[in-house]
């Protein structure tokens, strides 16, 4: 499965019903925007609020490995933008980034994260069955700033030249957040690893390797176990100094997505489970995890209203905070516990939404 990027992978598994969590009241929400072409990521900024889509691909083209295993062409191009929103609702565009469009799939940004006063994004992925070289800011860690956008690090080289992880080459950088060691830590949801990015050296660490998830299924992927890929798309930071990275997985199946803690060492132990379709993880002000779950899904294809917002609760089932969302694929908190959720994260082009819930982390 790890040819397959996380959007498409969503997409196919549309047979499958993804239990909810534990009930509880909808806050209010408010629409802050709209016109995201499958949004992936949002930030609070000093100045406004960031979103991050994937783009539309463009006009050049490159040969990829379909889900089907074949290989044919893609559409390429800087159709993915990061999107500054101001409190009165005003749409700026900061910069662009490369898109890739096969067929239904579009792949581009991902996500945001300031690092002092800078602002980075993961951009991108790749694979070794794609033909050609690897294109610049592709399956890489770009800064932001002066309305253009800087490779600074790739994590491809460390997926091709090492595999941590034993299976298919394919790194798809997807979280990201600024560590207590002054560095960008990446959660690959392609390669299946924690990663620690210089942004200015360029120098990639691994971390650690996420463990695979049981599956119901033997995976020709991975040797014909029965196991899934973890594919880690949420990461946020204890006060210890330790990652919490959230799960998706690979199998989609319900209540599978998980919560592990990473030890500054390195050192994985599961931390919290019964989640599902997990796409983000941050910490709100008041000191709890949340994540969003992407939704249910049936024969005709996604739910539409049955994505959430959850509190991880360890050792515990998670507790519903927003229910009745459409595709959420990330979530930010500023100062007061307001969350920031984009939606849309699979939907047609510009059908990506911004929405903010009062006080759903505020501190007691």
């Amino acid at each position: 499965m790890k040819n397959v990027s996380l959007k498409f992978a969503l997409i196919a598994t549309l047979a499958l019903t993804v239990a909810s969590a534990q009930t509880a009241p909808t806050p209010a929400g408010d629409r802050l925007g709209g016109g995201f072409n499958g949004p992936q990521g949002v930030l609070v900024g000093p100045d406004g609020v960031y979103v991050i889509d994937s783009g539309v691909g463009g006009d050049a083209t490159i040969n990829v490995r379909s889900p089907e295993g074949t290989v044919g062409p893609a559409k390429f191009g800087e159709s993915a933008r990061v999107v500054r929103v101001a409190p009165d609702g005003t749409q700026t565009v900061i910069a662009t980034l490369p898109s890739l469009l096969g067929g239904m799939e579009a792949v581009g940004g991902a996500r945001l994260a300031w690092l002092g006063n800078t602002l980075y994004a993961t951009s991108g992925d790749w694979s070794e069955a794609n033909e050609g070289s690897r294109p610049a800011k592709m399956s890489a860690v770009v800064r932001l700033e002066g309305g253009s956008a800087t490779e600074v690090a790739n994590t491809w080289d460390l997926e091709a030249t090492r595999n941590p992880d034993g299976y298919e080459k394919y790194s798809h950088p997807y979280a990201m957040a600024a560590g207590p060691d002054g560095k960008l830590w990446v959660a690959d949801a392609g390669a299946n690893n924690l990663l620690r990015v210089d942004p200015a050296s360029g120098v990639v660490e691994l971390v650690a390797v996420m463990p695979a998830q049981p599956s119901a299924q033997a995976n020709p992927g991975r040797g014909g176990k029965s196991e899934s890929d973890a594919v880690p798309t949420g990461l946020a930071f204890g006060d210890d100094g330790s990652a919490y990275v959230a799960l998706l997985p690979g199998s989609f199946m319900p209540e599978a997505a998980k919560v592990y803690r990473v030890s500054g060492a390195g050192e994985v132990s599961e931390y919290a489970g019964g989640l599902s379709t997990v796409t983000d993880l941050r910490r709100g002000p008041d000191g709890n995890l949340y994540a969003t779950q992407l939704g249910q899904f049936g024969e005709q294809g996604p739910v539409p209203g049955s994505g959430s917002v959850v509190r991880v609760v360890p050792g515990g089932k998670p507790e519903v905070v927003i229910s009745g969302l459409t595709l959420p694929s990330s979530l930010d908190f500023n100062a007061d516990g307001d969350v920031y959720v984009v939606t849309g994260a699979l939907g047609a082009p510009g059908s990506g939404e911004l929405m903010v819930f009062k006080g759903v982390a505020a501190k007691k």
